[in-house]
């Protein structure tokens, strides 16, 4: 074969490889002009306003400054009942990227909750394993939800440890949990990350068992969908249902959060033959 048709293979091994990499980590955040700083808070000034154009302006602004920006910006996060930190927040969501995640590390101890909370959010979505210290770290904070946090992110490093508190916590909240949920354990879908949890549903409660169920939708593989045929013929509707849209989730239909009794029956009569 020739050098020419040789060199597109090449190539594409070469993109291959270089997609296959994870990107590399800043070791310090980049520098913020002096000029800049008093600008990035004058723009920060404007989220306290009431005209959604201020917001709408500011929030360009300081996107277009860049990650510079973000420790003065982290900065003006607070814990007061007002303060603009949803407006900041997401600024920080559009000029922050994986190669952050360090830097973002470094600043998990700062003292302000709301701040420490949405950290913890941004590092579990990570996945990655060397910020498993950085949750173990936050096991004892004091705010429920960054413990919360935490421990998703450890979930979601396969530390079944971790599983346990999880379903505790999401039992009672999931409609508002569920969406980050998915996004943290999704990704880790498979044979292994499933098989704790099927080994704690056995002994579990029924309540337990429903709660756990709805994280089976993002662990489990289909392979393993005859595991739920003992919790789709239980008893219990609200182990029944999470079992029936645990197996609709793997199979890619969309879960039904509001089964009724009958509809559940009529649903476990087909996924008992599909399973």
């Amino acid at each position: 074969m020739t050098t020419a048709r040789l060199l597109p293979s090449i190539l594409l091994v070469a993109l291959a490889s270089a997609q296959a990499e994870p990107p590399a980590k800043l070791a310090e955040w980049p520098p913020l002009a002096a000029t800049a700083k008093e600008r990035l808070l004058a723009l920060v000034g404007q989220f306290r306003k009431q005209d959604p154009q201020l917001h709408a302006d500011a929030t360009q602004q300081l996107v277009a400054i860049g990650a510079s920006g973000a420790p003065l910006l982290m900065q003006q996060i607070s814990d007061r009942a007002e303060n603009s930190n949803v407006h900041v927040f997401a600024v920080l969501d559009r000029i922050l990227t994986a190669e952050h995640t360090s830097l973002l590390a470094r600043e998990i101890k700062k003292p302000r909750v709301e701040l420490r909370r949405w950290l913890a959010l941004r590092l579990c979505r990570a996945r990655e394993a060397e910020l498993g210290p950085v949750f173990e770290s936050l096991l004892q904070d004091k705010d429920e939800r960054t413990v919360f946090y935490a421990q998703l992110g450890l979930l979601g490093l396969q530390r079944p440890a971790a599983l346990e508190p999880v379903i505790a916590y999401t039992k009672t909240r999931w409609a508002e949990l569920a969406p980050v949920v998915a996004e943290v354990l999704g990704p880790i879908r498979s044979h292994a990350a499933a098989t704790p949890l099927f080994e704690y549903l056995t002994k579990a409660a029924p309540g337990d068992q429903m709660a756990g169920l709805r994280l089976a939708r993002y662990l489990m593989v289909k392979e393993q969908g005859t595991l739920l045929r003992r919790y789709i013929e239980s008893a219990d509707h609200a182990v029944k249902r999470e079992a029936i849209n645990a197996a609709r989730v793997v199979h890619g239909e969309a879960p039904i959060e509001n089964l009724s009794v009958f509809q559940a029956i009529e649903h476990a009569k087909e996924w008992l033959k599909k399973l």
